[in-house]
């Protein structure tokens, strides 16, 4: 293995690259070493810090029920009886897409009725 030397003798190529490459695996191995007991730690938060997501879920739970709350208010307070507006915006809506000019172009919307409040994923 290696030799130490004292400051006054001269070392060959070969101790030269001896000591080099245990310096170099001796860093290597400190950095390795290092790493695992920092993965080690990080692997430890979860049961050490489990409490919180808890409580972060239940903030999401509370957060979820209100939306949905207000939703459902404003829904039940919108009252459409008078239809004929919203159905001359949507006619007029169609025919600017179909590219019917200044007319409905022979379309006719016989009924609107409203669609179930599904979430944008479960329609498709």
């Amino acid at each position: 293995m290696a030799m130490i030397l004292s400051a006054g003798e001269a070392a060959s190529l070969a101790e030269r690259m001896e000591i080099a490459g245990l310096n170099t695996l001796l860093g290597m191995g400190m950095a390795f070493l290092v790493l695992m007991i920092i993965m080690f730690v990080i692997m430890l938060f979860p049961l050490l810090f489990g409490e919180r997501k808890s409580k972060k879920e239940t903030r999401e739970q509370i957060t979820e029920q209100a939306i949905t709350n207000t939703i459902n208010q404003i829904e039940q307070h919108e009252a459409l009886e008078d239809d004929t507006e919203l159905v001359a915006v949507i006619t007029a809506a169609i025919a600017a897409f179909e590219g019917a000019g200044g007319s409905s172009g022979g379309l006719v919307i016989r009924s609107i009725r409203q669609r179930a409040n599904k979430k944008q994923w479960q329609r498709a």
